[in-house]
């Protein structure tokens, strides 16, 4: 069956096969990222498509939290590091897309699926393919990603020296994002942007509400 939800960033989500090998089983699990710091008491506030959206890092036992939220969206990324890469353990979304209209949606994968490499060096190439699942219904998802040199970035909160991550995602009811992040270590993501080509609903609302291009850009950093 089709997954029928948002799926915008399974997403920010993204992935050759690396030059050496992944084997999740056999690998140590990290405590922590440094593209996605935790105890570093900021707090990211961003700019975005769907308005202010505050972002934090945290650790829940084995896992890193990404928390974002804002009045009109929820995006939370259960986060599992180990030596060879960063991995997705859960993925929960919530859009509010009218006044009386929501879509909230948890997706697991049937292997944890893979963020993207680490340690994350320009020019590393990457894939993940898998199932993903919601409420019964199996979505086929492929997603290839590349990491290119680390450049200058401006943005309201300063600037800054990221590396930027290119990312396709593909799934059924062709459906296909094209995601451009930028990491700095220590800090997390400072921006993003993902364009919207492909069909099924995140087309549908393309061309319903404008979606065709959504964008985050840091606008402060706070102390907690």
């Amino acid at each position: 069956m089709q997954n029928k939800s948002l799926n915008i960033i399974p997403l920010l989500l993204l992935f050759t096969t690396l030059s050496y090998p992944l084997s999740v089983k056999e690998k140590t699990v990290i405590k922590s990222s440094p593209y996605f710091p935790v105890n570093n008491g900021i707090t990211l506030v961003y700019k975005s498509s769907f308005g202010e959206t505050i972002t934090n890092y945290f650790q829940d036992g084995e896992f890193i939290i990404s928390d974002s939220k804002g009045d009109k969206f929820k995006y939370i990324q259960t986060l599992l590091t180990k030596e060879d890469g960063v991995y997705v353990q859960e993925i929960y979304q919530y859009f509010k897309i009218f006044l009386f209209i929501k879509k909230e949606a948890t997706f697991t994968y049937e292997k944890p699926l893979l963020r993207f490499p680490l340690p994350l060096l320009p020019g590393m190439e990457w894939e993940w393919e898998g199932d993903e699942y919601l409420d019964g219904d199996t979505n086929k998802v492929k997603v290839t990603g590349k990491a290119h040199n680390k450049e200058f970035v401006i943005t309201k909160a300063g600037r800054f020296e990221a590396i930027r991550i290119e990312s396709l995602v593909e799934g059924t009811a062709n459906s296909k994002n094209n995601v451009t992040e930028w990491f700095v270590e220590d800090v997390g993501l400072i921006k993003a942007k993902i364009i919207i080509e492909g069909g099924g609903l995140m087309g549908f609302l393309r061309d319903l509400l404008g979606y065709g291009t959504i964008e985050f850009e840091l606008v402060e950093i706070k102390k907690q």
